[in-house]
């Protein structure tokens, strides 16, 4: 039996690092570090190399990053801070230890101004600061170590929810449902919703897999935000109305893609894992709740 992988998860404590925490920890085949913002400040380059370097791990899960979409507008250097340069430091880091350095993007990385959805071959071209971000912490990711996978996931949900966000969609439109609230929700954006315990299967298939490159990881199908809304409500048996407005009534400061769904066409070739329709992804977090 071969030696479990020794794996450092950065941002352990958000929504996507909770299920990876807490299902890497049930495999035999992982040895798992789980690094909390407590623990390890990306932005620090000495102290990202030696947190890392210090245990020569052979996988780094960097899943930390600035997603308050809106405030990145504002707060620039806070977001490449964090979602840029962060991710440089921890790539440098297993550049030198060889450790395969895993990136957690995300679908804003793309313009969203069509019809389909985008795969792995599409080329990036955010349209607002955190996607650009992101979008920069992929290229040095990939520019400085040989060893990368970027696993691009989208409108994400889980149990633990975003820590930044308090909460997640989900629950926000499950709590104001049962208050009775007003619910207004967009009509003409669409993207891919990804349920995080799906996510951290997928991954773990991955590195089982030795994957590298690009993937995208959201789960199958595409909604606009009302739909995915309506469908929440519906599951969880909650009679509410949910009013259906354009993104034009409900401006942000940050502008968003219209379409930023994710499909992949590299999962197939690499593993027989399939991320489930939302649908069921979601069905499968209401229940799970």
């Amino acid at each position: 039996m071969s030696k479990p992988l020794k794996v450092a998860l950065i941002g352990a404590n958000g929504q996507l690092g909770s299920d990876i925490t807490s299902h890497f920890s049930q495999c035999d085949h992982y040895q798992l570090t789980a690094l909390t913002r407590a623990d390890i400040d990306i932005r620090k380059a000495d102290l990202v190399d030696q947190t890392l370097t210090s245990q020569k791990f052979d996988v780094v899960i960097n899943s930390a990053a600035y997603v308050r979409v809106d405030d990145c507008e504002q707060e620039v250097e806070t977001a490449f801070s964090i979602n840029a340069i962060g991710a440089l430091n921890v790539a440098r880091a297993c550049r030198d230890i060889n450790a395969l350095c895993v990136y957690i993007s995300t679908d804003y990385v793309f313009r969203g101004d069509r019809l389909d959805p985008y795969t792995e071959a599409d080329i990036p071209d955010p349209i607002n600061i955190y996607g650009t971000s992101k979008l920069t912490g992929e290229y040095l990711v990939k520019q400085t170590t040989s060893r990368s996978l970027i696993l691009r996931i989208s409108s994400v949900f889980g149990k633990a929810g975003a820590s930044g966000k308090g909460g997640n969609f989900v629950e926000t439109m499950l709590k104001k449902a049962k208050a009775g609230d007003p619910l207004k929700v967009v009509n003409d954006i669409f993207m891919s919703p990804t349920y995080t315990y799906d996510v951290a299967r997928l991954l773990d298939t991955l590195l089982q897999e030795n994957s590298t490159g690009v993937i995208h990881g959201a789960n199958s199908g595409i909604c606009s935000w009302h739909e995915f809304a309506s469908q929440a409500l519906s599951l969880a048996k909650i009679a509410h109305p949910i009013e259906s407005i354009p993104a034009s009534a409900f401006p942000t400061k940050a502008t968003r893609p219209m379409n930023s769904a994710l499909v992949s066409d590299r999962l197939a070739d690499i593993t027989t894992f399939k991320m489930r329709p939302w649908q069921e992804a979601l069905a499968a977090y209401i229940q799970a709740r």
